[in-house]
């Protein structure tokens, strides 16, 4: 009998979904009218898997919250309302929820996004499992097949250390950032950063059929290139950019994304950055001219 672990996340999505619509990206984008496009994602939060039994339940709800904006973020979308179904024994202290919920409402009311239903189950441990509903103008949604041979890497942010550091429970989503990226013309394709930077790369990679090539002395990172490479819950944005293009972004960013948002994305003090290039070699992924091999969390393994 094949097991989940045998087959690993990865492929198990691909298999379970090879015959759905809209399947590929962070979310799933599908018409709605004239002028946008309806855009749905959804993402778990499992104890023991996301976050541990004794962390804050206000960090525990902004997570699971800030999870899924990160999703309509990496899409260029607006998110606009969320559900969550709770799963918890019966033995959960209530007060915890109560905790959970502020935290969830304390990131939704940053972003202007309701919460609007969900459900309530019994379950061995505690689970939240969050789904958004957004849009994004028509035809405007940033995939992860626009990157083309000789596209310019960029990424928002510091990469690595997330769990060692708290990131993981307090970053803030890049909704903002995003929506000016997608409006400046000047970004091909986006994603945000869950899984680590080389993984969540090579998602890129294989949707646009391309390579690339990092320069690791180019990468911001907390600490080591390593863990910036493979540590995950980033949650920055990972987008190529034209580059004939790229001097000319670079300027528009210096001269209004970091007047905009000082505090979260300052391309003057390089958390902005240039990380490297895309190449006509599908799938292969170089750091300094050498291949990387996999490895990063897989679920199952």
């Amino acid at each position: 009998m094949k097991t989940l672990k045998d087959v690993g996340e990865h492929n198990a999505i691909a298999a379970l979904t090879a015959n759905l619509k809209a399947v590929g990206d962070d979310c799933a984008v599908l018409p709605l009218d004239a002028n946008y496009d309806l855009v749905l994602t959804s993402d778990p939060l499992i104890s023991g898997v996301h976050f541990t039994p004794g962390t804050d339940p206000e960090q525990i709800g902004w997570k699971a919250a800030a999870r899924v904006l990160s999703d309509f973020a990496a899409m260029g979308a607006d998110p606009q309302y969320l559900l969550i179904n709770l799963v918890a024994p019966p033995e959960q202290d209530f007060q915890t929820l109560e905790k959970i919920y502020a935290g969830v409402s304390k990131v939704r009311k940053l972003f202007d996004v309701d919460l609007v239903g969900g459900d309530l189950a019994q379950g061995p441990v505690l689970e939240l499992h969050v789904f958004g509903v957004g849009r994004v103008a028509k035809g405007k949604a940033l995939l992860r097949s626009g990157a083309r041979p000789g596209d310019v890497i960029y990424v928002t942010g510091p990469l690595g250390g997330s769990f060692e550091s708290g990131k993981h429970l307090t970053f803030m989503p890049r909704i903002k950032e995003a929506k000016w990226l997608r409006q400046s013309g000047f970004v091909r394709c986006m994603m945000d950063i869950s899984d680590g930077l080389a993984t969540d790369l090579r998602h890129i990679l294989k949707a646009s059929k391309v390579g690339a090539a990092l320069d690791g002395a180019a990468i911001p990172k907390i600490k080591t290139v390593e863990q910036a490479l493979f540590d995950g819950e980033d949650f920055e944005l990972l987008f190529t950019v034209r580059a004939e293009d790229a001097d000319d972004f670079d300027f528009q960013c210096l001269e209004n994304l970091d007047q905009q948002f000082p505090a979260s994305l300052a391309c003057a003090s390089k958390r902005l950055a240039r990380i490297g290039t895309i190449t006509d070699q599908p799938e292969i992924l170089t750091l300094d001219g050498i291949v990387l091999e996999r490895k990063a969390f897989e679920h199952f393994r």
